[in-house]
């Protein structure tokens, strides 16, 4: 399979509240797939899809991403920032960010005290945020180009590791774009109605989906999402939640949504007669776009590819899990997934 194109959104940078270059990537790509595209007030994109049937499926998942906005500006240049979104802050120091400024784009590395005259005891320890600063080179005369409120996105390309692996900033959720993306052109005319929801400021608590979802009804919603992976070194597998070269993810339960029985009994049913790979996923932490539809009254369900490293610029999936989930999109709409007769 080709993966282009999710090397292609995972190296747009748009953190939380700051989507518009994903957005107009998506609006490009889905303008020959739907029959109406547009916009609302949040930036989310909005798609519709006629199918063959009155049945009616949301498809989800979120363009932004997790990432910094400078808070600080010190007189010698140094930009001091909080986080948007679920940063380990673990994950930051020594690495490389883009500052996105009205005078264009700069590389800034994020740095701290040195470690020769830092303690034994300083350097054992997680580096707290306030002690970390990004460095992009221009001394004071850095406030003529950045702005308090000017954001940052972590910097790494896309890297295929191994034959099966991919890794990279991003992929939650572009790869949850990227699937509906491949699934919309292998079915390009469903058995369900399609709304296709591709939404804003998720990592800061669905509310891009929640301004959407308030103007939809559907007989179900379904959120494609990244989802962590433990399946590492010093994790029991108990711990897991899902694990990479497991298949798609079919949540039960996770902390935002609690999927109806028959619902999941069905995507399971469906992943078993088409042999596609998946996973149950229970994750008691965290939450995503399904929570948002679910609370509006429809039925809905997460569902994941696992990453490993996720909310970090070196997130890694396996490319089976990816095409497990597109299989599985692909049959959903193609109508082979069983919705009740009736409204419950």
């Amino acid at each position: 399979m080709d993966f282009t194109n999710l090397q292609k959104l995972t190296q747009l940078d748009g953190i939380s509240g700051r989507e518009s270059a994903v957005r107009e990537e998506i609006v490009h790509q889905l303008v020959p797939l739907a029959k109406e595209v547009h916009t609302d007030a949040m930036g989310n994109v909005l798609a519709f899809v006629p199918g063959k049937s009155e049945k009616t499926l949301i498809l989800s998942a979120h363009m932004d991403e997790v990432g910094l906005m400078i808070s600080y500006i010190s007189a010698e240049g140094f930009l001091f920032f909080t986080t948007v979104g679920g940063i380990d802050y673990r994950t930051l120091l020594a690495q490389r960010v883009r500052v996105h400024t009205a005078r264009g784009v700069l590389t800034g590395v994020i740095g701290t005290k040195p470690a020769h005259i830092t303690s034994a005891a300083d350097r054992s320890k997680s580096v707290p945020l306030e002690e970390l600063y990004i460095d992009v080179g221009l001394g004071s005369a850095t406030a003529q180009y950045v702005q308090v409120g000017d954001f940052a996105t972590l910097q790494r390309p896309y890297e295929e590791l191994g034959d099966d692996f991919v890794s990279t900033k991003a992929l939650d959720d572009r790869v949850g774009c990227f699937c509906i993306l491949e699934a919309l052109k292998k079915v390009p005319h469903p058995a369900l109605n399609v709304q296709v929801v591709f939404s804003t400021q998720e990592e800061v608590g669905l509310r891009g989906a929640m301004a959407a979802a308030t103007g939809l009804k559907a007989d179900v919603a379904l959120a494609v999402d990244a989802t962590g992976a433990a399946d590492v070194p010093f994790c029991h597998p108990k711990d897991y939640i899902m694990r990479l070269g497991g298949g798609a993810g079919i949540s039960a339960l996770d902390a935002a949504t609690i999927t109806q029985a028959w619902l999941f009994e069905n995507l399971k049913a469906l992943c078993e007669q088409q042999q596609i790979a998946y996973q149950v996923r229970i994750a008691p932490r965290g939450g995503n776009d399904a929570g948002a539809f679910s609370r509006m009254g429809m039925p809905a369900c997460a569902l994941s590819v696992p990453v490993r490293n996720i909310h970090s610029n070196v997130e890694v999936a396996n490319k089976g899990d990816i095409v497990a989930m597109i299989d599985l999109l692909s049959a959903i709409l193609a109508g082979k997934l069983q919705l009740p007769k009736e409204d419950l």
